[in-house]
């Protein structure tokens, strides 16, 4: 991998680096801040204009002579030179700019090569009178710098005095012959015929209703102390972030809020391309029809290697009680049967023997807001079997899959009851593959956790570059060569596979190495790092999380403790005994934190996300309230209740009941912080926000910090009360006019 120097800065400016070495490079610029700002400056000094050039003085060691500055270059000089003109660049303005200059041309006349039109050739040799210059010279045999050349004098262009600037390349001339010009203008014609019937196949017909989506959606709680809305997109309901009614301005550098939760499914039906078999409907689980799903294999050892050492990825073995530890950036081996997590944040990449490398995509809402919030990646890897170069199971989040194979790779991804072969045909492919499972607003809570209807779980695989064949053998179900920016998405609810069709590319990000711009994105990048060289111990991640978690309360520390708390939720996962016990305490004490309002509003996201991931979490939960913090039973089902999702106005089991909507807004007065805050969180997401987009309330809706009923906190809810008939007004119209 390239060392951090001028010349490896210069070449990665210049894009001549090698894929893998420019993301190493890229890689270890945003985490250093003395690369950044050199980088700015190298194209700073490039684009000044009246910067002369140095002026050599014909000394041994001069850095400013052409043939030193040609040398360093090329790679040439002892470290001693090389260490002085390094040196002399970072003081002098003057010679960084020579040096990187030179570099760019040299990069662009060695891989941009170009034709020299002959007057061109025969104007510089003008330019110095005879003797100096012979102005019958013809252009050499000799292939130039550039690669090309030149023309044969009677393949001389009919060009005029302005041939220089076309970078050879024939112009429409006064000499072409009518012939000529016709070509040309019916090429450019054919052209910008095309490319009208492109954009127009492309625009969709009719736009997608706006409350409906194929996907669950996550909604947002506001941060203080400039939440912000984010506008509706076409496709359905999206994650808001609601603004503070004494601040309607959005501010872009605010971190992104957390999340509720996800809606039922909904939106319009998708029909199926006649020219594709239709799928049957089978019962769940792999292993039905004809082609049977064989079962993973059992062996055990290891099967690739953890490439990124600057992350938090953790690892346990299949074993009851195995404790998660982190996978040693010195001995990176990951080994089959064992889950492999990705903490939230953190992108890791897993590159097995076979050439298949996944990518571990960890997110916190505040990099990027998603319908269908993805946090920490978790994978149990499998001794792959015969034909296959990878199996393993996706048991939540997302990852990214490609091959260093140039004939392809065979890849078997289970997620929940599903078992699909994805099939790579070369190393340009890239496909996402995502799983989320979450409780649909208003599912009941039995008493005692036991029985009531699961969380549901949806799966999509995406092509982000390239072609993918996939198939589903237990479906009967194959499709080949799906084309990018093509998903096939199921849910465990309805149990049907959607057929490929287009995806919204702003839901997907096609690079998963993409760095979240602006300063929270740096200062994330910041503490996720701080947090990997802080980590020295395999065992100690709860120890370093729970000392981050319970930091002195520092407004500057605030994102540290929220970063903290989505990682402690995903480590809790396995947790048993005792230990879990303790761990879900330990978040029920942020959750009832009056002062830390954005890192309690983390705690309500990551704990909604941690019930729902296994039927055990939320009478575990529940128990811990009741026994531990000696909450009465119904406040402890409360609470569990809102946090899995306590109504929808749009879809699912209260769809349209107005009653739940005037039982969350008495929560909004309960004696109880976290009654409170999630009563609000589910308010905007399953009321507020579908009405807003419906044009039924106007304006942002009320916020305030419900950790203390101070001052104000009676038009608070006056507020709501208020909001809330407008609210009801539109689901009684929604409703009438459905019938």
């Amino acid at each position: 991998m390239p060392r951090l120097t001028l010349r490896t800065l210069l070449a990665y400016i210049d894009d001549t680096l090698e894929p893998d070495q420019a993301r190493s490079l890229g890689r270890k610029v945003a985490q250093s801040d003395e690369a950044k700002h050199l980088i700015e400056r190298i194209k700073k000094v490039t684009r000044r204009r009246g910067l002369r050039s140095p002026v050599p003085d014909g000394s041994d060691d001069d850095v400013a002579d052409p043939n030193t500055v040609a040398a360093y270059l090329s790679d040439n000089l002892d470290s001693e030179q090389l260490k002085q003109i390094e040196s002399t660049c970072l003081e002098s303005d003057v010679h960084l700019a020579e040096v990187a200059a030179c570099h760019q041309i040299l990069t662009l006349v060695m891989t941009e090569p170009v034709r020299v039109p002959p007057t061109a050739n025969q104007r510089m040799y003008n330019l110095v009178p005879p003797p100096a210059a012979d102005l019958q010279r013809k252009p050499g045999k000799a292939i130039p710098v550039g690669g090309v050349t030149p023309p044969a004098s009677d393949e001389h262009d009919s060009d005029d005095t302005d041939a220089a600037l076309l970078l050879g390349l024939r112009r429409y001339a006064a000499s072409d012959s009518w012939a000529g010009r016709l070509k040309l203008v019916g090429a450019v014609g054919g052209i910008s015929l095309f490319l009208v019937l492109a954009i127009l196949m492309a625009l969709p017909s009719a736009p997608p209703e706006p409350l409906k989506t194929s996907h669950e959606t996550s909604y947002a709680l506001a941060p203080p102390p400039t939440p912000i809305v984010t506008p509706p997109t076409p496709t359905g309901p999206t994650t808001p972030t609601p603004t503070g009614p004494t601040t309607p301005t959005p501010t872009p550098t605010d971190p992104m809020p957390p999340i509720l939760p996800m809606p039922p499914e909904g939106g319009p039906k998708v029909e199926p391309d006649p020219k594709v078999a239709p799928i049957p409907k089978v019962e769940p689980g792999p292993g039905l029809g004809d082609k049977k799903v064989s079962a993973p294999l059992p062996g055990r050892g290891v099967i690739g290697k953890m490439e990124r050492p600057k992350v938090i990825v953790l690892t346990r073995e299949p074993e009851a009680g195995s404790r998660w530890l982190r996978v040693d950036p010195k001995d990176p081996n990951v080994s089959s049967t064992n889950v492999v997590m990705a903490l939230p944040g953190y992108k890791a990449d897993v590159k097995l023997t076979s050439g298949v490398v996944v990518q571990l995509w960890g997110n916190v809402p505040e990099q990027l807001s998603m319908k269908a919030m993805v946090m920490q990646s978790r994978v149990r890897f499998y001794t792959a079997p015969t034909d296959f170069d990878a199996d393993f199971t996706l048991e939540a989040g997302r990852v990214y899959l490609s091959t260093t194979k140039p004939a392809g790779s065979k890849i078997r991804v289970r997620i929940a009851s599903e078992a699909w072969d994805i099939d790579l045909p070369n190393d340009n492919a890239r496909v996402m593959v995502q799983a989320h499972t979450a409780f649909v607003p208003g599912t009941p809570y039995p008493n005692g956790g036991i029985g009531g209807e699961p969380p549901r779980t949806e799966a999509l695989m995406v092509v982000v570059r390239g072609t993918a064949n996939f198939e589903a053998l237990a479906r009967f179900a194959k499709f080949p060569t799906i084309p990018v920016w093509n998903e096939i998405v199921w849910n465990s609810k309805t149990n049907n596979l959607v057929p490929p069709a287009p995806v919204n590319k702003q839901e997907v990000i096609p690079d998963p190495d993409t760095l979240i711009p602006g300063d929270i994105g740096v200062a994330i990048q910041q503490i996720l790092s701080d947090a990997a060289d802080h980590l020295s111990e395999r065992e100690g991640i709860r120890t370093l999380l729970e000392e981050r978690m319970g930091l002195e309360k520092l407004e500057k520390f605030d994102l540290t403790r929220m970063l903290a708390t989505y990682a402690y939720a995903a480590i809790t996962d396995g947790a048993e005994g005792e230990e879990a016990k303790i761990m879900v305490a330990h978040l029920y004490d942020i959750l009832v934190d009056s002062d830390r309002v954005p890192v309690r509003r983390s705690a309500v996201m990551a704990v909604s996300a941690w019930i729902a991931r296994s039927p055990q979490h939320t009478p575990l939960f529940v128990n811990v309230l009741n026994v531990d913090k000696l909450l009465p039973v119904e406040d402890a089902n409360l609470i569990a209740q809102l946090l899995r999702g306590y109504s929808a106005a749009i879809v699912g089991p209260t769809a349209g009941d107005t009653s739940k909507l005037v039982d969350l807004v008495k929560f909004l007065n309960s004696d109880l912080i976290v009654v409170r805050e999630a009563a609000l969180g589910n308010l905007i997401a399953y009321y507020d926000l579908p009405a807003a987009m419906a044009g039924a309330v106007k304006g942002p809706p009320p916020i305030t910090n419900v950790g203390t009923k101070g001052p104000g906190y009676d038009l608070f809810l006056r507020d709501w009360e208020a909001r809330s008939e407008d609210i009801k007004k539109w689901m009684v119209t929604r409703k009438t006019d459905k019938k």
